[in-house]
């Protein structure tokens, strides 16, 4: 159970009326002004004016100069820790997408489904695979040396109820031609880091659904344009692209990151350790990619598709939970020149695409989830305005600005034999 919130009550299922907002339902970039939306089982039932005047002994909350949106996605992240799920929440984040698989998230994703835990929808990968001659390797990952086993790598993924297979770039070709056979002869969708050994439109050619970070987008302008023309899916990930610059090179220190009271002193201490052993292993290889170029290269991509997704790569060191997303879709506007409409829909409606939800999710329309988000201000006026945040709603289930703060409360006071660790990544 998280600090301050009692899970055992559900008068949250019943009717409920968030009345006179402002919607922005992400189907087109208008805003209904003085709207009403009818919430009951966790199922929005009507949105329109007036609809309040109509219902008796319902449950009413007033939105006058709210703006109601759907609730985010953070669709690059890694639940490796409890803390998190509380953080996700508290930013207005109801769904991830996580890249890294682990039985332990999954008891997390059952426990949120069943009600009985508080934290995001969880759509995930498999486990990490990659080559066995990596230059490094993690714990967690799995490393392939024969094309049985990049074979098997796919049946893993699908019998273990994983939506997608994630890579790394260091699995040879011929393992990841047989890799790629066997998702498309089974139907599942191959995700990551591209290939160091696979030229990217050839890749692309065989199958690959997704490239995760500008950073592995390829070099060629016309390599990029191709990839984007032929619909393949791109999380760019900008926030933690800028990590290698700040840290390795311009002296950036993980105590100066806004909001780290949030990280709690056990994960403060592993990025630390973690982060020291990132800026002597670049420094060494002398790494020092133009960050300048790796935004070209994304721009590029954006320009010539709509297939991009808003993702953070939380929890890489100097990613904090929920927050980063927010910071995530400032780049997009700032940096990549999307309108903050054209970035709210890497956040919302783009992700449930990707993840077959759309039906019930992505946007505010009668008959799908009530999972929404409430804001002081206007987020089409200023991408910023994302972090305003006046309530979120997650399956009906309304928490509002007071709980918030008890849940980022819960969080910064956490002690460290409370935090619990999943499966370690880095």
């Amino acid at each position: 159970m998280e600090i301050g919130i009692d899970m055992k009550n559900k008068e949250y299922f019943k009717k409920t009326i968030y009345k006179n907002g402002n919607v922005l339902s992400m189907k087109t970039d208008g805003i209904s002004y003085h709207t009403d939306i009818v919430v009951e089982k966790g199922v929005i039932t009507e949105i329109r004016k007036n609809a309040a005047a109509e219902y008796e002994d319902t449950g009413l909350v007033d939105c006058t100069g709210k703006y109601l949106m759907p609730s985010l996605f953070d669709s690059h992240a890694h639940l490796n820790s409890s803390e998190m799920c509380s953080l996700f929440i508290a930013n207005g984040i109801t769904s991830i997408r996580h890249l890294s698989g682990g039985s332990r998230v999954k008891k997390y994703s059952e426990e949120i489904m069943n009600g009985e835990r508080i934290g995001p929808y969880v759509y995930s990968s498999g486990l990490i695979y990659d080559g066995w001659d990596a230059k490094e390797k993690f714990e967690g990952h799995v490393y392939l040396s024969t094309v049985e086993e990049a074979e098997k790598a796919v049946y893993d993924t699908i019998e273990s109820g994983y939506q997608w297979v994630k890579t790394y770039p260091s699995i040879s070709p011929e393992q990841l031609k047989r890799l790629m056979d066997t998702a498309n002869a089974c139907g599942i969708k191959v995700c990551g880091h591209m290939s160091y050994f696979v030229d990217a439109k050839e890749l692309r050619d065989w199958g690959y659904h997704c490239c995760e970070h500008s950073s592995s987008l390829p070099k060629h302008e016309s390599d990029v344009i191709y990839l984007a023309k032929s619909g393949m899916w791109f999380c760019p990930t900008q926030v933690v692209c800028e990590t290698l610059p700040d840290y390795v090179w311009n002296g950036k220190k993980l105590s100066d990151l806004k909001n780290y009271e949030y990280v709690p002193g056990l994960i403060r201490r592993f990025w630390e350790e973690r982060n020291e052993k990132i800026i002597k292993g670049y420094k060494n290889r002398g790494l020092r990619p133009d960050i300048n170029v790796i935004i070209e290269r994304g721009k590029t991509f954006m320009e010539h598709s709509n297939r991009y997704l808003a993702g953070s790569d939380t929890m890489y060191p100097g990613m904090i939970a929920g927050f980063s997303l927010h910071d995530e879709l400032c780049k997009l506007v700032e940096l990549y020149g999307r309108t903050p409409y054209e970035a709210l829909e890497a956040a919302t409606v783009n992700p449930s695409v990707y993840c077959g939800s759309e039906d019930s999710k992505g946007t505010l329309a009668k008959g799908k989830d009530a999972d929404i988000l409430i804001l002081d201000k206007n987020p089409l006026a200023d991408i910023r305005n994302t972090k305003t945040i006046y309530g979120v709603i997650q399956g009906g289930r309304y928490f509002n600005r007071q709980e918030l703060d008890r849940l980022l409360e819960g969080v910064r006071a956490l002690p460290d034999e409370k935090l619990e660790i999943f499966e370690r990544l880095f």
